[in-house]
């Protein structure tokens, strides 16, 4: 049976009512739109715009954190502000194993997801100079550090990885720090939602540039592992995961439990800082963290006066996963597969339909099947795209608020779509292109 659009009416009244313009919208906003939409209409709606976990957890953290539970050791302790010896341990032995990088315990630090990690990050690279109070990002990204960014009254610019790769990335990020006006880079490699992946050359003439511009680099890992073209699940082995901190004295690396674990729920990450970060002292810190030690910011001025820790639980449970992965016990990237099975299925249907892909190679290189893509539809800008999209029944957010420069296109995540939705993904983006199509 063909697919039929929603009624255009009943989707733009509910826009209207509650105030959301889809183009601009949080993709929390997109999700209470969706929500709404569904329950009037009576239509399930095929989820693209939310970057959550769509499958379990494995059942070794889940039972790391009951068996710590029930023997009621810790539950009247407060965590301590740097995280449980056991855990810094274990991460400390997992970056070794899957990065090939060597760095102390003390070197990691549990926070309450990425999120409180790249939140504390921004504060000290913003903080450190009087004069360097931008944060530059490369773009596109998750919108929310844009956010965090201006909650601590710093300003952000961008710099769009769509025209900038190689030598120009690093040549077009030299003119850029030499206003001297940066503290610090944040990027995600793999790419929040390009997916391209930054390549050692890239990684090593970033770094190059964050010393001689005395700036910090900030690695947002939440995609851990995740670029399937090439593996790095086997512990001690190369490939190891792509990073900065081979090559940087000063750096920190963000890592997520939420994908590549699926522990979202229990909102732990592990925020490696350079070892060299202690000692290290910059005096405009001093007045903000109480402190003029990178290393001692980071814990003392940002985790303690935040969240006080993370709860024990939580890093008994990733404790268990880690230990696990770092065993072979199981394998690194078991659960995150499935993301590149939807993602390559998904792509096809929607470029067999009209669509193409807007970040659409990785320096020459085809890019990954993974947690996300950006796909566009000729004739129609990402505003457009985005509000056309919702008459079909499938959500998304547009470019355009990921910081992206590009007027076309939309993010799709792959996380809520599984092959029983296929088809009727199929049928949909089907009729979507017969509606749209110009020739």
């Amino acid at each position: 049976m063909s697919f039929e659009p929603i009624n255009k009416k009943l989707v733009d009244d509910i826009k209207e009512k509650l105030g959301i313009d889809p183009p601009n919208a949080s993709i929390r906003e997109m999700k209470k739109l969706v929500d709404d939409i569904e329950e009037k209409a009576g239509i399930r709606f095929l989820k693209m715009e939310f970057g959550i976990p769509g499958l379990k957890a494995s059942p070794l953290g889940v039972e790391g954190m009951v068996d710590k539970i029930k023997d009621n050791s810790f539950t009247h302790i407060y965590p301590p502000f740097d995280g449980i010896p056991e855990l810094k341990s274990e991460a400390a032995r997992f970056v070794k194993l899957f990065m090939g990088i060597d760095v102390p315990p003390s070197s990691c630090i549990p926070t309450v997801g990425a999120m409180q990690g790249c939140f504390i990050a921004i504060a000290i690279a913003g903080r450190s100079f009087s004069q360097k109070d931008t944060i530059l990002f490369l773009d596109p990204g998750f919108p929310v550090n844009k956010i965090q960014t201006r909650v601590l009254g710093l300003k952000s610019d961008s710099l769009d990885l769509y025209e900038n790769r190689g030598e120009k990335l690093l040549k077009s990020l030299d003119e850029r720090l030499s206003r001297n006006d940066v503290g610090g880079i944040l990027f995600s490699s793999p790419n929040n939602p390009s997916w391209v992946i930054l390549s050692e050359e890239e990684l090593k003439g970033i770094a190059d540039l964050c010393r001689k511009y005395d700036c910090l680099p900030i690695e947002d890992l939440a995609y851990f592992g995740m670029d399937f073209r090439r593996d790095y699940s086997l512990p001690g082995q190369e490939p190891f995961q792509p990073t900065i901190a081979r090559y940087a004295d000063l750096y920190i690396s963000i890592i997520s439990s939420s994908k590549v674990f699926s522990f979202a729920g229990e909102r732990i990450g592990i925020t490696v800082i350079s070892p060299k970060m202690y000692g290290t002292k910059r005096s405009n810190l001093k007045q903000y963290f109480n402190t003029q030690d990178l290393g001692h910011a980071f814990i003392h001025g940002g985790v303690y006066p935040t969240t006080s820790g993370v709860p024990q639980s939580s890093q008994w449970g990733l404790y268990s996963l880690l230990k696990a992965v770092n065993e072979s016990k199981i394998n690194l990237l078991s659960l995150a597969r499935e993301y590149q099975k939807r993602a390559k299925a998904m792509k096809k249907i929607f470029l067999d339909n009209g669509f193409y892909l807007v970040y659409n190679n990785d320096l020459g290189e085809p890019l990954a099947d993974g947690f996300y893509f950006t796909v566009a539809y000729p004739g129609l800008n990402s505003d457009e795209l985005v509000n056309e999209l919702l008459y079909y029944g499938i959500s998304a957010i547009s470019l355009k608020i990921t910081g992206s420069s590009r007027k076309d296109g939309i993010r799709a995540c792959v996380s809520l779509i599984d092959e029983t939705m296929f088809d009727d993904l199929g049928q949909r983006v089907k009729k979507f292109n017969l509606d749209h199509n110009k020739k």
